[in-house]
């Protein structure tokens, strides 16, 4: 072992220092002094020196080599850091680079599209052969609401049954309308059956049914001065005289619908007014065909305009019993919901304390009209809450008695309100 060169020998001392056996370079020294001897050195004390000094050069190397791996590290970060940005920014660049030619592009087409613009467009022809249909649903003739947002009697359903058809009149001229199919979609008077509803009645039935075709009749004479109308009527559930609910057109056809429809039919013949021709009046849903579509028309009180689905199903209903069905209308519910297959229109009457209080819903009053050719087909909604008073079919007035029942009816009362329009 005295003939190990230096560099042996400080690999030797380095790799016995490393191994972790030695409390002390000392103790290392001693070890390497039993198993090699002192060397090529004087003695033990001169020995022992070297090895410090090979054992502190070496940490000195390690520390050194390690800085450098930290360095070399961050100098690996920055550079892929500095790849990534400048990918990033080339990306960026060529996204503006694209964005900026693709607007440079479209406003050189756009000077040349303006440089050779002439304003030599003609106007499409309006296309006629349209036929018009009015849906008067859910009335509620005889019903009094007074609501700080709604008022309702008879003088209001006369403004908003002038308002509404005066808006149909001028959209079906717009769209070119050869002809009106005028649909009473039932509840054309309102129910007495329940406590609430007597107290908020205007006068008896009995008057409120003359009333209601008297407005009725100057509605559809009103349509008829411009175009040839026909006229259709299904019954509704809250017109029915009796409490009991039916669904038989036998039964159900005993209704203040019939019995105001078939007075305002009676009327319209002795007058003689050409161009009126009513359909059935006393079923409880009807279909019409329009060319090539056909519609069905009902109340719904099993509210089959709801929702697609429900509305699905009536038209396979008819379907399963040979009757092609391609859209349904509806009331009832007296809030418009409209799709593609269904129209449910709302009420004249609006919002009353039942819908606001009991069912927590808001109402509007609101109609709506529609236009049918070939297989095309139009909704045209119309707000109808607010009207001008000036502006309203005529009512006899002495019928309105405004004859309020109360619960306390049995009590002695002397006072007569009369009404005031």
């Amino acid at each position: 072992m005295n003939e190990m060169n230096y560099d042996d020998f400080k690999s030797h001392v380095i790799e016995l220092w490393s191994s972790g056996e030695f409390s002390s370079q000392k103790k290392l020294a001693e070890h390497i002094e039993e198993t090699c001897g002192i060397m090529n050195y004087a003695n033990f004390e001169s020995m022992r020196r070297a090895i410090n000094l090979i054992i502190r050069k070496s940490q000195s190397d390690e520390e050194i080599i390690s800085e450098n791996v930290k360095l070399a590290k961050q100098k690996q970060k920055f550079a892929d850091l500095n790849r990534v940005e400048r990918k990033a920014f080339r990306e960026y660049a060529r996204v503006e680079n694209a964005v900026s030619e693709y607007a440079n592009e479209i406003n050189k087409q756009l000077k040349v599209l303006g440089n050779n613009l002439k304003v030599s467009l003609k106007r499409i022809s309006r296309k006629d052969g349209w036929i018009g249909i009015m849906q008067f649903t859910d009335l509620h003739g005889n019903e009094m609401i007074d609501l700080a947002h709604n008022q309702y009697n008879f003088s209001v359903l006369a403004q908003r049954m002038k308002k509404y058809v005066n808006e149909c009149l001028d959209y079906f001229e717009f769209i070119g309308v050869e002809k009106v199919l005028i649909a009473f979609t039932g509840d054309l008077l309102n129910s007495d059956r329940r406590l609430d509803e007597l107290l908020n009645q205007a006068t008896n039935r009995s008057k409120a049914t003359v009333i209601m075709a008297h407005i009725i009749t100057q509605a559809v004479v009103e349509v008829s001065q411009y175009y040839p109308v026909e006229i259709l009527s299904v019954l509704g559930n809250e017109s029915r005289v009796n409490k009991e609910m039916t669904f038989s057109n036998e039964a159900f056809s005993d209704n203040y619908d019939f019995t105001i429809m078939a007075m305002v039919r009676e009327i319209i013949i002795a007058s003689g007014i050409p161009d009126i021709n009513f359909l059935s009046i006393d079923q409880v849903e009807m279909i019409v065909s329009f060319d090539e579509q056909s519609w069905l028309f009902a109340h719904d009180v099993s509210k089959f305009t709801d929702n697609q689905g429900k509305t699905q199903q009536a038209i396979g209903r008819h379907a399963l019993s040979g009757n092609k069905v391609d859209f349904v209308i509806g009331g009832h519910i007296h809030a418009l919901r409209a799709t593609d297959i269904s129209c449910r229109s709302g009420s004249m009457s609006g919002s009353n304390s039942y819908n606001e209080n009991a069912l927590n819903l808001h109402g509007h009053a609101s109609g709506v009209c529609y236009a049918v050719r070939g297989k095309e087909r139009k909704i045209n909604y119309i707000d109808l809450q607010y009207t001008d008073k000036k502006h309203c079919y005529l009512h006899e007035e002495k019928m309105e008695a405004y004859n309020i029942k109360s619960d306390g009816k049995n009590k002695p009362q002397t006072t007569i309100f009369s009404v005031t329009i």
